[in-house]
């Protein structure tokens, strides 16, 4: 059975920390003298950059810093999923903590994929499209007149002698 934890903390639209799963408490593999504790998240948004948030945020993190403690999670459906705060105190009291904690990450990554979200802000306005087509017709009815313009006369160059010398090092012999 979960424990049900404040509805009010960090819940932003994209996720909530419903509780702490007891039954799923189980000592850690390589650690046995510490525990790994099991906390339920409903998403009503689940996607890949609410998991990368928390994978960022979560990095460095300790759920208990008396522990050689981290976070993982493990997301089941788009709906509901898992976080875990591996390696930390069996004592219970310690829990609570863990749990407040474990709340406060949630929150902060709501936060982050929120702003992650909001729309970017819109460049300045450049020129109008019938601008853009009003040059471009101008350029075009420039080049045409061009063409139908008489051109200046070059004068004719002198031709220059070539000189080719016959002491060549070419080897086709």
């Amino acid at each position: 059975m979960i424990e049900r934890t404040n509805q009010d903390a960090g819940c932003e639209g994209f996720a909530e920390l419903t509780g702490m799963a007891p039954q799923l408490t189980t000592p850690s593999r390589h650690h046995r003298e510490l525990v790994d504790i099991w906390f339920e998240v409903q998403w009503t948004e689940h996607d890949t950059e609410w998991d990368e948030s928390f994978k960022r945020l979560a990095n460095g993190r300790r759920p208990d810093p008396d522990t050689p403690s981290f976070w993982a999670l493990c997301a089941h459906t788009a709906a509901s999923g898992l976080i875990v705060a591996r390696q930390v105190s069996p004592d219970r009291r310690a829990w609570q903590k863990i749990e407040v904690e474990a709340s406060a990450l949630i929150g902060m990554v709501n936060r982050d994929a929120a702003a992650r979200r909001s729309p970017p802000r819109e460049p300045p306005p450049g020129p109008s499209r019938w601008t853009l087509r009003m040059r471009d017709a101008s350029t075009f009815l420039s080049s045409i007149l061009w063409l139908g313009m008489q051109k200046p006369r070059l004068e004719q160059v002198a031709k220059v002698p070539i000189r080719v010398s016959h002491g060549s090092s070419s080897a086709g012999r």
